[in-house]
């Protein structure tokens, strides 16, 4: 049977027994009871080589996770070599990328439990590219240079690396972006040039929050702040149209957002409809840039002011940046 970039097939198999089996597409949520003493699983069926497979287990108390390939399913217990193990307390995210194709399995051991588990999974998988991690990379990048053309500010961390977890982003001193969530957002909205999109604003909203944060701006854990942040930045460097194409996406599909926040377990990436919303909005406001002058000003680049005191953008506070470049004068004397 083919894989699917929208579609993975699962078979819910109780392990200890052999029966039973049935079919459902995905992303998948299954409920499992797991008895005392007994083990069971869910057969991912004919997954391709590379494919990245999210996983999100809750439980009502203590038990062992796993996936493995089906050679090793097939091994002694002993001799098990799983892709993934781990402990569930309540609950557990990992994400793995398949070595092999075929069929794998996530298996669920309770036998040194003295209480049925009752275990909720959602699983979900989407074959990776290069060229979706060349794209995301080249995004990041590019922002990049154009923040240090722009403002001035501290280096932070500015990448992207595998995870090993389903998130959209790690490391809170910078920005890292998870490939895991670059090849699911490029699976579920299935349009390069509309996931470039999306990506575009999440990776705007994660480092303008970082910025704001490091400008002790009083509302910068502020989600709608930094929505709001990321609209103003994307319109400066003339990716007003990016962020146009993402929350116009998700306001028509807002299926999408609900099925990736689901699996990632993430409030702010990718946007939900309101916040879409609300992005249009701010597009459309002609005061939208002017207005955060007070916050930008400050922290822009020397060389930018110069350039815009001699030659004015429709959103440039003239009297505000003679202020700050008189200031800067002043303190070189």
């Amino acid at each position: 049977m083919p894989f699917s970039l929208r579609t993975v097939l699962l078979t819910l198999i109780f392990c200890s027994l052999g029966l039973n089996a049935f079919a459902v597409s995905g992303p998948v949520t299954l409920n499992v009871d797991v008895p005392s003493g007994q083990w069971k699983g869910i057969r991912l069926r004919n997954l391709p080589k590379d494919a990245v497979v999210a996983v999100q287990v809750e439980s009502d108390g203590d038990i062992l996770v796993g996936l493995v390939d089906a050679k090793s399913y097939r091994a002694s217990s002993d001799k098990r070599r799983p892709l993934f193990m781990g402990r569930v307390e309540k609950r557990l995210a990992f994400s793995v990328t398949t070595q092999t194709s075929g069929d794998h399995y996530l298996l669920f051991d309770n036998r040194t439990g003295t209480e049925t588990r009752v275990v909720t999974v959602t699983v979900r998988a989407a074959r990776g590219t290069a060229d979706q991690m060349q794209t995301a990379n080249k995004i990041l990048r590019a922002f990049e240079q154009q923040l240090h053309r722009l403002f001035e500010f501290d280096t932070f961390p500015i990448g992207v690396k595998q995870c090993g977890a389903p998130k959209a982003f790690v490391d809170r001193s910078g920005v890292v972006l998870c490939a895991e969530y670059v090849y699911h957002l490029y699976d579920v909205i299935d349009d390069k040039e509309i996931t470039r999109d999306a990506l575009s604003f999440s990776i705007f909203h994660e480092i303008g929050g970082v910025l704001l944060s490091k400008w002790k701006h009083p509302f910068s854990s502020n989600i709608d702040v930094a929505d709001e942040f990321a609209t103003v930045l994307m319109v400066m460097v003339k990716q007003g149209q990016r962020a146009s194409g993402a929350a116009e996406y998700f306001v028509q599909n807002p299926t999408a957002s609900v099925v990736l926040k689901r699996l990632f377990q993430d409030d702010r990436h990718p946007l939900g409809m309101k916040r879409a919303e609300n992005v249009i909005r701010w597009l459309k406001d002609p005061q939208l840039v002017r207005n955060w002058q007070n916050t930008l000003v400050p922290h822009m680049q020397t060389s930018l002011l110069k350039g815009l005191k001699a030659k004015p953008t429709p959103w440039t506070d003239l009297p505000l940046v003679e202020k700050e470049l008189a200031r800067r004068d002043k303190k070189t004397i």
